[in-house]
């Protein structure tokens, strides 16, 4: 730099000085390399699609996987992250990458409180390639024609942010969260004898039949394999009827039962899922009914402003009631109890 543009700078830079303008650090007219000039990107991974008020990811989600795409649907970075449990609500990571627009894709899992519980894998491995790699993928037994679930299933949750800026600057940046949906659900199926006989197990096989063991990078049900989720745990119940109201007609004292409990996969509104009680002794369906209207039905008006999906979706458990006569068929006058709510279906049968 030549003495004359030298003296000018030093008679410049005060007068900038005087009106805020002369800039020091990064952005220093003269040591571009004082200071952090780097930048700290963070991502947000928040959980409030739920119903159980606020951000949940610290008490639902144990561990996540970020998974950074180019407008291309190319992966350029993988990383895992545990979930601290926490009281209150916050996780954010850390993301080293260049500065431009992302795609964001998380996968994240939580825990199982049953032993012995499986888990979707994750497709593309520890180094996908494309976004259309990282699908998530039920693991069933079984032939085909014949394949079911039987476990419990470790909650799995996603969520796909698109079109993230990570501006091009310094210093510490928080981008746009990336808002998880889970994608599992815990179904607890109780059957109670209306003539106070015990139900014993063998004699009634409870599941539910569906085609949603693969999910696609979007969260969209892609499989159309037919297969059933069948009971991780059944329990003998008892009761009695505080309400006399509310119980059937030919109830008298406790009433005996069971409960099976099932963990499904993503429940779609627009496809049909059947809950199925079996009566083994002469190889009966004693209740075929389609799942997803009979729980779209106690939706409510507190809810209208929600879709179908999104209910589902916030739904973590569902807990279905039916009552048996004597010869194990389903007493339809004592109707349906859904999450508290009852139903008395128009005829026995599918809707």
């Amino acid at each position: 730099m030549k003495v004359n543009s030298l003296r000018r700078l030093f008679i410049i830079c005060p007068l900038m000085l005087a009106s805020g303008m002369c800039f020091t650090g990064c952005d220093s007219l003269f040591f571009d390399d004082e200071g952090d000039c780097t930048v700290h990107y963070k991502v947000p991974v928040t959980f409030t699609e739920n119903f159980d008020g606020g951000d949940a990811v610290n008490q639902q989600v144990r561990e996540v996987t970020l998974y950074v795409m180019d407008s291309n649907g190319n992966v350029v970075k993988t990383q895992s992250a545990t979930v601290p449990a926490a009281s209150t609500a916050g996780f954010t990571m850390d993301v080293d990458v260049a500065p431009g627009t992302y795609d964001l894709l998380v996968w994240g899992s939580g825990e199982s409180p049953v032993q012995n519980p499986t888990a979707y894998a994750i497709g593309g491995g520890d180094a996908p390639a494309t976004a259309s790699q990282i699908t998530a993928t039920l693991p069933l037994s079984g032939n085909e024609g014949a394949l079911y679930c039987e476990r419990d299933i470790t909650p799995l949750f996603h969520g796909l942010s698109n079109g993230v800026e990570f501006p091009d600057t310094y210093g510490d940046v928080t981008v746009s969260a990336v808002n998880l949906t889970r994608d599992t659900h815990v179904f607890q199926v109780v059957l109670q004898s209306i003539d106070n006989n015990v139900i014993d197990p063998s004699e009634i096989s409870v599941s539910i039949e569906a085609a949603n063991s693969e999910l696609s990078y979007t969260n969209a049900v892609t499989s159309t394999t037919q297969f059933s989720y069948r009971p991780w745990q059944v329990t003998a119940t008892s009761a009695s009827f505080d309400n006399p109201e509310a119980a059937p007609a030919r109830a008298d004292g406790d009433a005996n039962g069971l409960m099976a409990e099932l963990t499904t996969g993503r429940l779609m509104a627009d496809r049909n899922v059947k809950l199925v009680v079996h009566r083994n002794s002469d190889n009966t369906d004693v209740i075929r009914i389609n799942l997803i209207d009979y729980l779209l039905m106690v939706k409510g008006e507190y809810n209208r402003l929600i879709t179908d999906q999104q209910y589902l979706d916030r739904m973590r458990t569902f807990t279905l009631m039916f009552f048996l006569d004597g010869d194990r068929n389903w007493y339809t006058a004592g109707g349906v109890f859904i999450n508290g709510w009852r139903i008395v279906p128009p005829q026995q049968g599918s809707l």
